[in-house]
């Protein structure tokens, strides 16, 4: 079939994808993931399980696993391989990426229940967060974004890229990108399973079992269960008491994958389950919340000929969140959110020759939200129902040939509820010596409000449904060197946005409002630096500094503007020992300029023993908090003293 004649069939079953399919149930599809051990090779690039690699002619690989169709190492992208993952002392997602330069967490509760994520001083609604390149933003509220349908075992890495995204995956990214890859199913049939056990009746389990079938087939299921009854916080009065931050949290997944010359497809599907006590996560009660998410993808990518490859994709998102104000009473407030999300693409990636090729996508995509609310024992409205669809194209340009290396893409979106809004960006890289590399890029940057930003309302939260989009645009300058076993990173940026959007009250005030404040500021140094030994030892270190302008009205506080840190300083080590023992030490130090005393200066000390053997036996013990200071990482919500909890398992 003639590739134009492919493209516009394409388009126009994404435009009536993204129009007349509301929200349809796809609950039960086949799990969608990544493709099997298949390398595909067109011209001066490969597909490799699902990751595109820029190759020279002796299959050298000089690009990176980058979360976008374009392969190069024009843009610094920071990438957790499963050997960083499972030496961290962490216990979710969102703990894993505190040791990324440029990217803060902020937690109201540890496990990954609740957790705001900012990246080079932005807001928790400005960053992008993809799954396998899928994006998972929920229309709702960037509360949400950590809500992935994972557990932490179903991780094989992470890649963050600090500001402004590619033009293939959206234009909502004014911090950065986090694309959270899924493990594959191996090339054996095997699995594992484990249990943990600590602090705070904290316990759990996990199985994953890989099933490799005929020729290049293969899929993978895992389960993953855990719980803790919570913690003491100090109370007005100083005596300690129950938080009410209890967490009952359990996941599933499941991926299939099969390759053969010319082709490939990947199909994955997740779900998961939390449930957690809110004790002042938005408001000052005794709250508790529980969210499900579900999500389906797949693609299959091939051959066009002639230098082409074409990958049409598809995903479905439902999430539900259930918020009950007061835990102990519920008919007196709650809210039922119910979210979906549905999309389809056509993507294509065209070699050009001389080390250029080109990626264009057509993409459709509908978003909807229905919202009840409980006031009194009486079901009403909540946010209410709406409904959002987008048609959108885009293009990136890469070349990838010699020392100077450039990147240039832009994007258009077209709404029903808005006027249709391009973005652009563009980056060079070039290479100083062997081992130095100059950077640049330059990007804008949109976002439009969340429904929760536009209606919602409770005791102490009001929105607003006359909100204009934000918008921005960001630059950065950077030099990376990479001097074995040295490497190091280092970066300016500055981003400018005009009608930031911002809860804001009256100084000593009582209500917050959504506000469009009339422009912002942001700039900041962010860099890093790792030592990587040949027998498994490695140091990490990085240093950022932000500073975030505001201008709210004389008078007035924004709600998450203090989020944002002034200085972030992190480090890490890990020692490979005798008797197959690993041990990690990890710190960070956040200082913000405005907030309490335990949110103001922030110290955490954390750290993990691993132990493995060849018979596929293998123990953990993680120890957070060492130091049991008393901190806030959200100000208002106190964070566990110290904590330790075990693992002992086994693969097979």
């Amino acid at each position: 079939m003639p590739l134009v004649l492919l493209i516009r069939r394409g388009a126009v079953l994404l435009t009536a994808l993204a129009f007349f399919l509301p929200g349809i149930a796809l609950a039960e599809t086949v799990p969608a993931a990544a493709p099997a051990d298949t390398i595909a090779r067109w011209a001066h690039f490969v597909i490799f399980q699902g990751d595109t690699l820029w190759v020279a002619e002796t299959l050298e690989v000089l690009g990176s696993r980058v979360p976008a169709a374009l392969p190069g190492l024009v843009r610094n992208v920071n990438v957790l391989d499963e050997e960083d993952i499972n030496r961290a002392p962490a216990r979710s997602a969102a703990e894993m990426l505190q040791m990324v330069p440029g990217v803060v967490v902020s937690q109201r509760q540890q496990y990954g229940v609740q957790s705001d994520l900012t990246i080079r001083g932005s807001t928790f609604d400005q960053v992008q967060m993809l799954l396998n390149g899928f994006d998972v933003s929920d229309p709702q509220t960037g509360h949400h974004l950590m809500n992935l349908p994972i557990g932490q075992h179903d991780i094989s890495r992470m890649e963050v890229l600090p500001g402004q995204g590619s033009v293939l995956y959206g234009a909502g990214a004014f911090g950065g990108t986090v694309n959270v890859v899924t493990r594959r199913p191996a090339d054996r049939t095997g699995g594992e399973a484990a249990v943990t056990g600590g602090g705070n009746g904290t316990w759990g389990a996990r199985g994953s079992l890989d099933v490799a079938g005929s020729g290049s087939t293969a899929g993978r299921i895992s389960v993953e269960k855990f719980r803790t009854d919570g913690y003491d916080v100090l109370q007005d009065d100083g005596t300690e008491a129950w938080g009410g931050n209890d967490a009952d949290t359990w996941s599933t997944t499941g991926r299939l994958v099969s390759g053969e010359p010319g082709g490939e497809l990947d199909l994955f599907g997740g779900f998961a389950q939390r449930e957690y006590g809110a004790l002042d996560f938005y408001a000052p009660f005794p709250s508790t919340e529980r969210t499900t998410t579900r999500f389906v993808s797949g693609l299959y990518r091939f051959d066009a000929g002639d230098g082409f490859t074409l990958e049409p994709r598809f995903f479905y998102r439902r999430h539900e969140d259930l918020f009950v104000l007061f835990r102990d009473d519920p008919d007196r407030y709650t809210n039922d959110h119910l979210t979906r999300k549905t999309g389809a693409e056509l993507r294509g990636i065209v070699d050009l020759g001389g080390q250029r090729a080109l990626a264009a996508s057509l993409e459709g995509v509908y978003e909807d939200i229905d919202s009840k609310g409980m006031r009194g024992g009486i079901w009403g409205d909540a946010l209410g129902q709406h409904v959002r669809r987008r048609g959108s194209a885009s293009v990136e340009v890469d070349d990838n040939g010699g020392a100077l290396r450039w990147q240039v893409g832009g994007r258009v979106d077209a709404r029903n509820d808005y006027s249709p809004r391009f973005a652009g960006t563009g980056a060079v890289a070039y290479d100083l010596t062997g081992a130095v590399t100059t950077m640049a890029s330059i990007g804008s940057v949109y976002r439009i409000p969340t429904f929760t930003d536009l209606y919602y309302r409770d005791p102490v939260n009001i929105g607003n449904p006359d909100l204009e989009p934000e918008e921005g645009w960001t630059w950065d300058v950077g030099l990376a060197i990479n001097n074995d076993p040295w490497s190091f990173h280092a970066a300016y940026f500055e981003r400018y946005e005009t009608n930031r959007i911002e809860w804001a009250r009256p100084i000593g005030g009582t209500i917050w409002q959504v506000l469009n404040i009339a422009d912002g500021t942001v700039r900041g140094v962010e860099t890093g630096a790792v030592w990587s030994h040949g027998r498994g030892h490695q140091v990490r270190f990085g240093y950022t500094w932000l500073e975030n302008e505001n201008d709210l009205a004389p008078g007035y506080e924004g709600k998450y503007t203090l989020l944002v840190p002034r200085h972030v300083l992190t480090a890490q080590g890990t020692a490979v020992l005798p008797l197959n023992l690993s041990w990690t030490v990890s710190g960070r130090y956040l200082e913000h300029s405005e907030g309490p005393d335990d949110f103001r200066h922030i110290f955490v000390l954390d750290s993990r023993l691993d132990w493995t053997h060849r018979s596929g036996w293998f123990a953990a013990v993680i120890g957070t908090n060492l130091l049991d200071r008393r901190y806030e990482e959200v100000p208002g919500v106190q964070m566990p003293g110290i904590l330790f909890t075990g693992t002992v398992g086994k693969s097979f």
